[in-house]
């Protein structure tokens, strides 16, 4: 049983604890540049991730995880309730651009050396944000049982079975049978609304509080004069509301003029009909159709594996306290390499998916 905080005048109660830390968070201070253009991408993140549970809470209000009826609940919430299209939009171009932001910002943290001491565990649980965030994608695919969802979920159970040992396993726990039917999306709808959201929340808590107790990177010059400092609360706080708001207003005019797209119904017999990937998976459709039959593991689990653990492991590899670029040509020939072959590799998988005649 724990004890009350104690002071000189006896036992602190919880509630005093409570409005102590609230009073801290109101007298904190934090960089000026916090929340600036070249440190844009943190924010816009944290942005989006409001703005799809948001959306995704409303969209969970009509929506019923049984076949058929699942497609017949998304179609009535699109296209029969006020602003439906705009919400299921803002849900749909959200987690778009949030990839887009988790891809520029990691890329800057790595470009300007970020990861290093004493930040080591801000970069290791950004990286288990960037793990997480593909998740809710794909167990949100089969939602609306369309066409390109049930058959796109085919193709990545297909791909996870190639896995050596756990496979099949992981394959029968979202699954749950041989088919893909009212368990697999039941599953898949759990992890989708209930699961996962804990796990991101608990990681955004965990990258906060290490951006906390670890500080923001500093500016790559020697120059050591002290950086001016700001109030969190209102002048961070009021800088995230704009971005917060443009976000929204921005996202709802797309969707108002490009409304998400919903297919026909799912056909679990159509077996002619061939998905195209996503944007943001065709290096690694191409890496899997790179490696077939016995070698298809390579392109499925150990090529993307092993980037992420060599991603995670970064700053423990790289001790080195020098952050400029010029100084870490190793680290940044290492990066332009793989990122121009993830580049060919996507132009590649467009070319297959979507220039091609017979798709």
């Amino acid at each position: 049983m724990t004890e009350a905080p104690f002071d000189a005048t006896g036992p602190v109660p919880p509630s005093a604890t409570t409005s102590g830390g609230f009073a801290k968070l109101l007298q904190a201070e934090v960089p000026e540049d916090a929340i600036c253009w070249h440190r844009f991408f943190g924010a816009l993140q944290l942005a989006l991730l409001c703005l799809l549970f948001l959306s995704g809470a409303l969209m969970a209000l009509a929506y019923t995880p049984v076949p058929g009826t699942a497609y017949d609940s998304v179609d009535y919430f699109q296209f029969s309730l006020p602003l439906g299209n705009v919400v299921r939009g803002v849900h749909h171009y959200a987690w778009n651009f949030l990839l887009v932001a988790m891809g520029l910002h990691l890329l800057r943290a790595l470009i300007l050396g970020a990861y290093k001491a004493p930040r080591q565990l801000v970069w290791v649980s950004g990286v288990l944000f960037l793990l997480v965030m593909p998740l809710f994608i794909i167990t949100g695919d089969l939602l609306p049982w369309d066409q390109k969802g049930y058959w796109s979920t085919q193709v990545r159970f297909s791909i996870i079975s190639s896995i050596p040992v756990i496979g099949d396993f992981l394959v029968q726990l979202f699954r749950g049978g041989p088919l893909t039917g009212v368990v697999a999306l039941t599953r898949l709808y759990v992890l989708h609304i209930l699961l996962l959201p804990c796990a991101l929340v608990l990681l955004i808590g965990l990258h906060l509080y290490f951006l906390a107790t670890r500080g923001l990177s500093g500016p790559l010059s020697d120059n050591l004069i002290s950086r001016p400092k700001v109030p969190f609360m209102p002048v961070i706080i009021n800088r995230w509301m704009v971005v917060f708001i443009v976000s929204a207003i921005g996202l709802g005019m797309v969707a108002w003029q490009w409304p998400a797209a919903l297919g026909d119904p799912a056909d679990p017999t159509d077996a002619a009909f061939i998905p195209r990937p996503e944007w943001w998976v065709l290096f690694l459709n191409q890496l899997v159709a790179i490696f077939k039959g016995p070698f298809m593991v390579l392109g499925s689990a150990i090529i993307p594996g092993g980037l992420v653990f060599l991603l995670g492991a970064l700053p423990f590899l790289d001790r080195s306290p020098e952050r400029r670029p010029s100084k870490r040509m190793r680290v940044m020939v290492a990066t332009a390499v793989v990122l121009a072959i993830i580049t060919a590799l996507s132009v590649m998988g467009y070319v297959e998916h979507f220039m091609r005649p017979e798709h």
